[in-house]
């Protein structure tokens, strides 16, 4: 086949170009351009919002308790939100299409550490689609089917992989359909738990915090005493899966006005779809459950599912279990669609071989989806090994990926402070401010580091170690390191280590009316109607002003 743009949904659309990884993508070549609003609005909602969460939350209750499993969550989400505030204000100053994190590298690091991460963010999305299928497996052993695995791992490859060489149309219904559902279970699932700690369950039996003080707050693992608390502690930090931040700047009518929006409904959505459910699980499933560590249950390790099950609710576990199911096969899809359109974005930049560019006649690169499927076939692992074991494999290098990440967008937010300092941009012009600042990048920097050095810390314990455990655990250090120091000294050894401030570019940020493609205005800022001085003299900043006139 020839190589054709990505088709577009009208015929009318505007052929304005917006950056997509450093490079100017035409409005005809964009990938999402037959996703409409609802579409991108679901995949950015029920997307974050993955199996990994609804089954895998029973390994952390399970080693953690209800009280520190809780208590991690807070603390998870608080620093997610603390990342997403530095995130959505370079985004809305520079709106783009695309990946923004590589980008964002590219322009305010250097090109290799942009070329590393934007490796990274493929490699992340396209593990995330093995995964998802081998949680769907462990999910359909709850009903014990007398067929072999490899029967069913085949099945949900076939129509995932389907679902993502067809339009783009085709995957956007069904996954605004599925999303839907997920998002309706967790809201159910915690209106239920509140009935059952109530006392509405078929027993009568007024369950409120029980399980906070028996079996306990929290638990002890692998050695005893506070030691095995603190442990405990690290070992719940590091086994909890990050939610997705994603920015959709390019794709968003009026970014500008819409990001400092956006910037609120995302604290909304990590109370709602994160904490709530947690506090609600902890009240009905007791952290010393049998099904929680039983391996052999699939979804019935799934703390909510167990829950069901001692409340003495029949047919309803089924019924979960089913909208799980879906749940899982739904962030397969996407986390597939996000994979193939990521290695897309990477050969439009040049940081990809430009095979990856080619598209069908529905506009769908479908070399880039090809290779993402060839990793998809990690899933037949859980064929020979324990599915559970495979899951935790895939838990540890999906987190090394995101902690790489994450730093890295965190070190770019200093930079680009650091570059509107040095043009003159006061802060009160941006059309959004992060409410943490600078300390908040620096705090992200040190969390992120602290918990990536730590993410396969148990395997160091001699009743723990585990080959295995430990190179899932740190192979995402070594794949990042070896793609930068490739490119840093091939394609880009006569590039600085860092691209001095001076000659950061700071033209992507255009005027409001470039942004609608109406005004030929280039660079600066606009000044926002919105008056940021709020957000200047917020706590965490006065208290770095402080600390900065002391040094």
């Amino acid at each position: 086949m020839t190589e054709k743009p990505l088709a577009s949904e009208t015929d009318d659309v505007d052929r304005t170009s917006m950056v997509e990884h450093g490079t100017e993508v035409p409005q005809q070549k964009r990938n999402s351009a037959w996703l409409k609003p609802r579409h991108l609005y679901m995949i950015s909602l029920g997307g974050c919002i993955g199996t990994a969460y609804l089954v895998g939350s029973g390994r952390t209750l399970a080693r953690g308790g209800p009280a520190m499993t809780f208590a991690t969550f807070v603390l998870i989400c608080s620093v997610v939100w603390v990342f997403s505030t530095l995130l959505l204000e370079i985004a809305a100053y520079i709106p783009l299409h695309g990946s923004a994190p590589d980008f964002y590298s590219t322009t305010f690091l250097s090109k290799s550490f942009g070329f590393a991460l934007g490796w990274n963010y493929w490699y992340a999305y396209a593990i995330l689609v093995p995964f998802e299928v081998t949680t769907a497996n462990l999910i359909i052993q709850y009903w014990d089917p007398p067929v072999n695995d490899a029967v069913f791992i085949t099945i949900l490859m076939v129509i995932i992989v389907a679902l993502n060489y067809m339009p783009v149309a085709s995957s956007g219904e069904a996954e605004f359909a599925f999303s839907s559902l997920k998002l309706s279970l967790l809201l159910g699932l915690i209106l239920l738990s509140i009935v059952l700690a109530a006392g509405g369950g078929p027993s009568g039996d007024r369950v409120g915090f029980r399980y906070w003080h028996d079996p306990g707050p929290a638990n002890t693992w692998i050695v005893e005493g506070d030691a095995g608390l603190f442990v405990s502690f690290l070992g719940t930090l590091v086994s909890v899966v990050l939610p997705m931040v994603a920015t959709t700047g390019g794709e968003t009518r009026n970014p500008r006005k819409t990001i400092p929006v956006a910037a609120k409904a995302f604290v909304i959505r990590l109370v709602v779809f994160y904490v709530l459910p947690i506090l609600a699980v902890t009240l009905t499933c007791p952290s010393n459950a049998p099904e929680l560590t039983s391996g052999g249950a699939g979804a019935g390790a799934s703390p909510f599912v167990v829950g069901i099950k001692h409340a003495g609710i029949k047919v309803l576990d089924h019924i979960v279990n089913t909208v799980i199911l879906c749940s899982a096969w739904s962030a397969g899809n996407i986390y597939m669609y996000l994979a193939s359109r990521s290695i897309y974005s990477l050969a439009v930049a040049g940081n990809a071989p430009k095979i990856f560019t080619k598209t069908n006649r529905w506009g769908v690169p479908y070399f880039a989806v090809t290779s993402c499927t060839v990793i998809s076939l990690l899933a037949y692992l859980s064929v020979s090994s324990s599915a559970g074991v495979v899951f935790n494999w895939f838990v540890n290098m999906i987190n090394m990926a995101a902690y790489f990440s994450w730093i890295l967008c965190s070190v770019a937010y200093l930079r680009f402070r650091k570059a509107l300092e040095f043009q003159g941009v006061d802060l009160k012009t941006l059309p959004y401010v992060s409410i943490c600042g600078k300390p908040g990048a620096y705090f992200c920097i040190v969390f992120f580091t602290i918990v990536g050095l730590l993410n396969g810390f148990y395997t160091f314990f001699p009743s723990q170690w585990n080959v295995s455990d430990f190179m899932t655990a740190y192979v995402g250090t070594l794949l990042f390191i070896v793609l930068y120091i490739g490119h840093r000294f091939t394609v880009g050894r006569n590039e600085p280590w860092f691209i001095p401030v001076e000659e950061i570019d700071l033209t992507g940020a255009q005027t409001e009316e470039e942004i609608e493609g109406t005004s030929p205005e280039i660079g600066g800022s606009t000044p926002s109607t919105k008056d940021n001085s709020k957000y200047l003299d917020s706590f965490p900043t006065k208290i770095w002003q402080s600390l900065s006139r002391k040094n």
